[in-house]
């Protein structure tokens, strides 16, 4: 390993740290050093581990993969825990590296030291095989994969599978990200060492806005909610929309064709024109209450994915994420743990939601 940037603080990371990966949870270790003017200051301490493709040689980069808090202690601090584990998304090999932190009262992040691990990692997480293909036209999804594969060992069965496809304002690079969901898929679960092959899904999708960056993501169901396990990055075709003088023309040509074809139909007496107004109305209500409930169909709070949850009107992004990772509820009240999720919004979208 090699520390970074001890020499220009008095705080930093002994000679002793390391991690362990234990499936989805890492145990992280480190002697700590710290200063008196940093014990004497009201800054919040992390370890965070980071892995990343192009190495830490320029300083932190990458995709981080787990936090610790850590409280300062006169003399030194061995720290050892336990803590949930979300390796970067994608195949390929990862140098990691161990960062001491320190947060000030605004939020702002200091990087105080970096040891960064020769050994470089692969992460054997399900992923997406071969050729993938993803195109979205009138509002279907077609999603081509060659396989999706499990490459753990033969008794680790996955957690629950679910492809995503998003529209981001950017390509996906890993780790966090912001954009509209476009369509979801449950697969289920796989076993280890097995793979589903010649993959076709049509899935009913949102249109995405002209130029959006496509992403295909691979999600799996872990004891922190659902985490982006692969994906491919595709360019969404420019959505056209209907010129409206070819509307009107067909319109026009139709109502004609339907003047000349059609009989001239019985005068209708004023009874049955007065009955005719009343009950009109009447079916055109009734219609639309129909549909109205056809469309309105609730979402899982217990087995929704994220892109499911987001489409949910009137949840905010961050109360959908925060559903995800305090699930599973007994009942529907339980959703108010869920960070932002109060009895007030859990009124309003009490017809949408479910166990």
């Amino acid at each position: 390993m090699t520390n970074i940037s001890s020499a220009n603080y008095p705080t930093h990371l002994g000679e002793n740290h390391g991690y362990r990966f234990d499936g989805d949870f890492v145990q992280l270790n480190a002697e700590v050093s710290f200063s008196d003017d940093d014990l004497a200051s009201d800054q919040r301490w992390v370890l965070q581990l980071w892995a990343s493709q192009q190495g830490f040689a320029g300083g932190l980069n990458g995709v981080k993969v787990a936090e610790m808090a850590i409280a300062p202690r006169a003399g030194g601090l061995l720290a050892d825990g336990c803590c949930a584990a979300m390796p970067p998304a994608g195949a390929g090999e990862q140098q990691l590296a161990l960062a001491l932190v320190a947060f000030a009262a605004d939020g702002q992040a200091e990087v105080r030291d970096l040891a960064a691990y020769p050994a470089r990692e692969n992460f054997f997480l399900p992923s997406l095989m071969g050729e993938v293909g993803c195109s979205v036209a009138d509002g279907i999804a077609a999603l081509t994969i060659e396989a999706i594969s499990n490459p753990r060992a033969a008794d680790n069965l996955s957690g629950t599978l679910n492809l995503e496809v998003w529209a981001l304002d950017a390509p996906y690079a890993g780790g966090s990200w912001a954009g509209t969901p476009v369509a979801s898929l449950v697969l289920g679960v796989l076993a280890g060492g097995s793979a589903w092959t010649a993959c076709h899904f049509d899935v009913p999708a949102a249109m995405p806005a002209e130029g959006a960056a496509l992403t295909v993501m691979l999600r799996e169901w872990t004891p922190a909610g659902y985490v982006t396990r692969d994906y491919r990055n595709f360019v969404a075709a420019p959505v056209k929309a209907e010129e409206a003088p070819a509307v009107v023309a067909e319109s026009i040509v139709e109502t004609t064709a339907a003047v000349v074809a059609k009989p001239a139909k019985a005068a209708k007496t004023p009874a049955a024109e007065e009955k005719k107004a009343v009950a009109e109305p009447a079916k055109k209500s009734a219609k639309k209450a129909a549909a109205s409930k056809a469309v309105v169909k609730a979402v899982s709070v217990n087995k929704a994915s994220e892109a499911e949850l987001l489409a949910v009107k009137g949840l905010p992004p961050s109360v959908a994420r925060a559903i995800i990772a305090a699930r599973p509820f007994a009942t529907l009240e339980d959703v108010c743990r869920a960070k932002g999720m109060g009895p007030k919004m859990l009124a309003k979208l009490r017809d949408l939601l479910v166990l």
